[in-house]
């Protein structure tokens, strides 16, 4: 390996076969390399974007943002990584910027359908309290 993408790309792996965090790689990468992701022109591919929490798993990332990459690493054992790299040194395969996932959509609807029914439900009670009041006897 000679290039800062395959330093990333082999800390990215070797983090990921480790179950370690984002840290953890980007500190493997800057040991090996002794510079920063961010210094790099154009940048590399399949580095986390900006703000993204350096303490969330590689294996969280990877699936995140990383969806080929993911599926290679689960299906094939440690020894074909060597292989994997070398497909990675090739490919332009970027992290995936706008990532919709399908448990964020079922989950807003989730908690739009939850209000919906909590205002429905005040809503009842409200007009129960109110339907069995005799407005017309005095006490």
């Amino acid at each position: 390996m000679s290039t800062p993408q395959e330093y990333w790309d082999a800390s990215l792996i070797r983090t990921w076969r480790q179950n370690g965090n984002v840290w953890d790689a980007l500190s493997m990468f800057t040991s090996i390399t002794n510079t920063k992701l961010e210094e790099y022109d154009p940048p590399l591919l399949r580095i986390p974007p900006s703000g993204f929490p350096w303490k969330v798993g590689v294996k969280v990332f990877v699936a995140d943002r990383l969806s080929k990459i993911s599926k290679r690493l689960w299906d094939q054992p440690p020894e074909k990584d060597v292989a994997l790299l070398r497909k990675l040194k090739e490919s332009k395969y970027d992290t995936e910027k706008d990532v919709i996932r399908d448990n964020e959509t079922e989950n807003n609807q989730r908690k739009t359908r939850v209000q919906r029914e909590k205002q429905e439900f005040t809503t009842r009670v409200i007009s129960d309290r109110n339907s069995d009041t005799n407005w017309n006897v005095v006490k």
